[in-house]
């Protein structure tokens, strides 16, 4: 909210902004705009009083409520004519700004992150559109004025019983050798005219252009990529039914060239066949005549699979027996079949170290330390150099790259160059298996690979500016009742279960979740189903865990039905296992399992989509984040004090060195007998032990 006065110039007043209900994300774009509209007129009514509001909008429609047929009362939307009844009472005037003075309200309405680093003090009077945090914008004339234009088109008609598809590229005083008409083939208009802005980029690139200016007469193709584009590459570009966009390889091609190239990309609306005469009209006009005729006589062009984005999923091949059998025998001439995306060798390891100065620097002088004295020790050009230098003891080169050993003990930890670091802090703490941690567990993950002087700093800063983090941890309890000894018991011994739901229904057709947890070794099992009936209950816990890790002394559980109907009761009897059910209303009787289901619920918000569609999908993948966090109790995670191992993720696959990947070789003996004494020096209150 500003104040408008022509002797002063504008101040900002205040800031407001709102995230949507479940049931307003539904709204379309105009439904959308229109509460908009009303809640910040109600929200900042202390300031209005009886004074006339002007209100300026991206969204044109909203500029017919000062119409004479509104007013009227000529309203079909029951929706629509409520909240101009709430407008009545105000003095409002709208008018259409679609220029750099929507550039705050849009930045407000969209989530980005900040970079505040090197600013003294926050600059409020100036707002242009290039401090938004998409690449397409809504085109501004200041900000425009010396920018490449481009005009494009495409169309798709029939003709003699045949569908065909063109394209035309327009750009002013511009040479450009590529073809300025393709023929697409049979396809769509909305392919063609997305096709044409692919088109486009792709000249951009090759003219090294940064920002550009596309001008076009097709909605679809302006609205999609600034107002839609964003939300549907959230959701994985499948719709709130599953179903993939249609052209999503078309967006996806072009938002990959815009994202490696940086471009900032502004969409001017020029009216379709004007009778205005102007360069608008001149140049949609020659796009549309150029398309037309490369539908008929143009230069073919066909999409190709490698203008996609690289895809991040894990690639899983096939081996048959005979592939195995040949593998045994000649081991060295088998290839790699099952791979987690490109693992970096030790090669790839040591040319990043080559191209970070203070690594290099010191690489040299692990290699070829100094033989008199410190004298030739070189004075530390950077705080890096200097805090590596003070590490150097741990330091040493192993196949050319430079490892950190905590005094010869431990584990081989790579030195991660400056530039990289980023990807190891995105890996250790974005990622699925990863889970949205804190800091301290995404330190420990990050200290069994890698090493640089400031890890603890900078993993800190990473954790404390996640969005993610911010927008879905839970907080925490002011005060907290002190934990109480549970006395001697031993793995699987006693197990608490609890049910979570109904939740958003998923594309397998479940909607809740069935936790179970040990007590003593704080390993968590989380089953999806459709129903949270007895019967379900049941069967998900003997075909799921009790068959997969034996049968427990005895169950805990509140007093639901699910688990106090007969079913569960003869189950129990059967199984001679002891069915215990905590006071009513009194979840604190099953607070280990309560706060299991918290923590799942937690990181499931951080990584479904908006539908919750894939809920029962991302599932596995928090589990895996889960047992392989240490507990805040144990000191362990729950993997280890289930197997007696640390659990290998994706991060030791990629950045472990080759020489310590591989495992000790073990027999079973020798297994069991490791394991028995892994479990005795588990750190904790006294135990007593069952030998394995």
């Amino acid at each position: 909210m500003t104040p408008t006065s022509e002797l002063s110039p504008t101040r900002v007043v205040a800031y407001a902004s709102r995230p949507l209900s479940s049931v307003e994300v539904k709204f379309s774009d105009c439904e959308k705009a229109l509460p908009a509209t009303v809640w910040a007129v109600e929200h900042f009514r202390s300031y209005i009083g009886g004074q006339k509001v002007i209100i300026e909008t991206c969204h044109q429609p909203i500029t017919f409520l000062n119409s004479q047929r509104l007013r009227e009362g000529w309203v079909s939307n029951s929706r629509i004519a409520s909240w101009m009844m709430a407008l009545q009472g105000y003095d409002v005037e709208v008018k259409y700004a679609q220029n750099h003075k929507m550039a705050l309200s849009q930045g407000l309405a969209e989530c980005h992150h900040c970079d505040c680093e090197g600013q003294s003090s926050p600059q409020f009077l100036v707002i242009t559109t290039l401090s938004l945090p998409s690449n397409h914008l809504y085109h501004d004339e200041n900000a425009c004025l010396d920018l490449p234009r481009v005009y494009m088109d495409g169309c798709s008609y029939h003709h003699e019983s045949q569908i065909r598809a063109g394209v035309g590229i327009v750009w002013v005083n511009r040479s450009v050798e590529e073809p300025d008409n393709y023929w697409l083939g049979n396809k769509t208009s909305q392919y063609a005219e997305i096709a044409a802005v692919l088109i486009a980029l792709q000249q951009a690139t090759k003219l090294a252009m940064v920002q550009l200016v596309i001008c076009s007469d097709s909605n679809y193709a302006r609205r999609s990529f600034i107002s839609h584009f964003p939300m549907w590459k959230d959701n994985g570009m499948r719709s709130a039914r599953n179903k993939e966009f249609k052209n999503s390889e078309l967006f996806l091609a072009c938002d990959r060239l815009v994202t490696d190239q940086g471009m900032t990309v502004y969409w001017k609306k020029v009216k379709g066949h004007s009778q205005t005469s102007g360069p608008d009209k001149n140049g949609n006009d020659e796009a549309d005549r150029l398309a037309k005729l490369g539908a008929e006589q143009g230069t073919p062009w066909e999409f190709r699979d490698e203008w996609l984005p690289v895809s991040k999923t894990c690639a899983v091949n096939a081996i048959t027996r005979r592939q195995a059998r040949e593998r045994r025998e000649d081991p060295q001439n088998c290839t790699q079949t099952v791979h987690l995306g490109r693992k970096p060798g030790d090669a790839d390891l040591v040319t990043m170290q080559e191209q970070d100065p203070a690594i290099q620097t010191m690489r040299q002088l692990v290699e070829n330390p100094p033989t008199q004295g410190t004298s030739q020790v070189p004075s530390p050009e950077s705080s890096e150099l200097n805090a590596l230098l003070k590490d150097q003891l741990h330091l040493k080169l192993e196949k050319g790259l430079l490892v950190y050993v905590h005094n010869g003990q431990g584990p081989t930890r790579w030195v991660v160059p400056t530039d990289h670091r980023g990807v190891m802090l995105a890996h250790a703490h974005d990622s699925p298996v990863g889970g949205h941690c804190g800091y301290k567990a995404t330190l420990k993950t990050l200290t069994q690979v890698s090493y640089w002087p400031t890890m603890t700093r900078d993993v800190k800063a990473y954790v404390k500016g996640c969005l993610v983090c911010c927008q879905f941890q839970p907080s925490r309890p002011l005060n907290r009742a002190p934990l109480q000894n549970r006395g001697i018991t031993i793995p699987w011994s006693n197990l608490q279960v609890d049910w979570v739901g109904p939740v958003p229904k998923s594309s397998r057709g479940n909607k809740y979740l069935l936790t179970v947890t040990c007590a003593f070794t704080k390993w968590v099992e989380c089953l999806p189903a459709p129903n949270d009936t007895a019967v379900t209950t049941t069967v998900l816990l003997l075909n799921h865990v009790f068959s997969r890790w034996g049968l427990p002394l005895s169950v805990d559980s509140d007093r639901g039905t699910h688990f106090t109907s007969n079913v569960m009761r003869a189950m129990f009897e059967i199984l001679g296992v002891e069915a215990s059910f905590h006071i009513s209303h009194h979840p604190q009787s099953s607070g280990i399992v309560e706060r299991a289901n918290r923590t799942i619920v937690s990181m499931l918000k951080k990584y479904v989509n908006s539908s919750g569609k894939d809920l029962d999908v991302k599932l596995p993948l928090v589990l895996m984040a889960i047992r392989s966090t240490p507990h805040c109790t144990t000191g362990v995670t729950p993997f280890e004090m289930m197997t007696g191992r640390e659990m290998t993720l994706p991060l030791h696959l990629l950045y472990r060195p080759e020489d310590v990947s591989v495992a000790t070789a073990y027999t079973a003996h020798q297994y069991v007998t490791d394991l028995n004494d892994h479990l005795q020096v588990t750190p904790g209150p006294k135990r007593t032990w069952r030998p394995v």
